[in-house]
């Protein structure tokens, strides 16, 4: 004769099965985290938090969008709602000095999350993939503009005017001269390309540095892209211009970049730029910079038709660089592929005067060689 002492009684419901101590989860993943039987995140939460002491708003949104990408956080939502203030504190000041008035709680977790899936977009993610952390209803956010735009005009134009004249009254006669030409161009909406030479030393990030103030101060838009990260560390408000244009490792004659789309937030920030600096240019492969090219026209011919016509449909483009340091890398390519895939042999450059240009590429290399100017003690005048 068998006597059963003890009975259990199993879930009758789903909603048995999510039930922890009387409280019903909403979803299995969260009941299972309630029961301690997956990572409760707590490591995350604290270095977010330590993190916070030194790391700015915009790297934490980094920090944050990396453990999303890598699939390392439990509950991905909780974690937010813990330390979503911390990632959101600088958007709090930049965007009160450009709206000019108070953000409420959700439109700031809004603008954190809009910065985060644009890093989690450039890694071929998106927010929509992890539970909990989708971006809230734009109808909600009564001040929602396009994100790149506003970042790009919450600069203090008071400061920048300041550092602009200070920038102004060391400036070398040659510089001045640069300077100027840009701007007239700019200013005016010629359009226009440029490439402004210098080796190490010859105050190229400083020209960089006095236009960008020289815009900004007046509430205009620039656009700077470098070819590498560290380049692009120095210009103020510079990324790397794979990542800010979407350009694909494998570049080919018939690539284009892949976030420059029409009626995206960024084909918007391009089209109201009235400057786009792109530094370091001869590294890069000349099918980025036809990319690009091809890219920006067609985003831009809608609004401008004559412009399709135009290099990079009518923007002013300024490429700076030093052709004797790095060229751009060919695999297993003798000299030939490498000038074949320098700037200099992209249709967007003119060799329309080739004895000039001629003259010009051997005046470069005597000046690189030291010996123009003829014999000298290391001091000569070059004209």
């Amino acid at each position: 004769m068998r006597v059963l002492l003890n009975h259990v009684k199993g879930p009758n419901f789903f909603e048995d099965i999510r039930t922890i101590n009387d409280f019903v989860h909403p979803t299995f993943r969260e009941a299972c985290y309630a029961l301690g039987l997956i990572g409760d995140d707590r490591e995350y939460i604290a270095a977010i938090k330590e993190a916070a002491d030194w790391g700015s708003g915009f790297y934490l949104r980094n920090m944050f969008a990396t453990l999303l990408f890598c699939g390392t956080l439990s509950m991905s939502s909780r974690v937010w709602d813990e330390t979503w203030q911390l990632p959101s504190d600088d958007i709090l000041h930049r965007k009160r000095n450009v709206l000019n008035n108070q953000l409420t709680d959700e439109e700031l977790q809004n603008y954190a999350l809009i910065d985060m899936e644009n890093s989690l977009q450039i890694n071929g993610s998106t927010l929509s993939r992890f539970e909990g952390m989708s971006l809230l209803d734009m109808s909600t956010t009564s001040h929602h503009r396009n994100s790149l735009v506003m970042d790009a005009l919450s600069y203090d134009r008071q400061s920048l005017s300041e550092e602009h004249e200070s920038q102004l009254s060391s400036i070398t006669d040659e510089q001045r001269s640069v300077y100027n030409a840009v701007m007239e161009v700019a200013l005016n909406n010629k359009g226009g390309v440029f490439f402004l030479y210098g080796y190490d030393g010859t105050g190229k990030t400083f020209l960089w540095r006095a236009l960008c103030a020289g815009f900004r101060s007046k509430g205009d838009i620039i656009v700077a892209v470098a070819s590498s990260g560290i380049a692009a560390t120095l210009i103020p408000g510079g990324v790397t211009a794979r990542s800010r244009f979407g350009i694909s490792i494998n570049v080919t004659k018939d690539s284009i970049c892949s976030r420059i789309k029409l009626g995206s937030d960024l084909a918007e920030l391009l089209i109201r730029a009235k400057l786009i600096i792109w530094d370091e240019a001869p590294m890069t492969h000349r099918h980025c910079f036809e990319a690009f090219d091809k890219s920006l026209k067609d985003v831009i011919r809608v609004l401008h038709v004559g412009n399709a016509e135009l290099p990079f449909g009518g923007k002013v483009v300024v490429f700076g660089g030093d052709f004797r340091q790095t060229l751009p890398v060919v695999s297993k390519g003798c000299r030939a592929d490498v000038v074949a895939a320098s700037l200099c042999s992209s249709y967007l450059c003119s060799t329309d005067n080739v004895e000039e240009f001629q003259k010009f590429s051997e005046w470069l290399l005597e000046i690189g060689d030291g010996i123009a100017g003829g014999e000298n003690d290391g001091e000569v005048d070059l004209e």
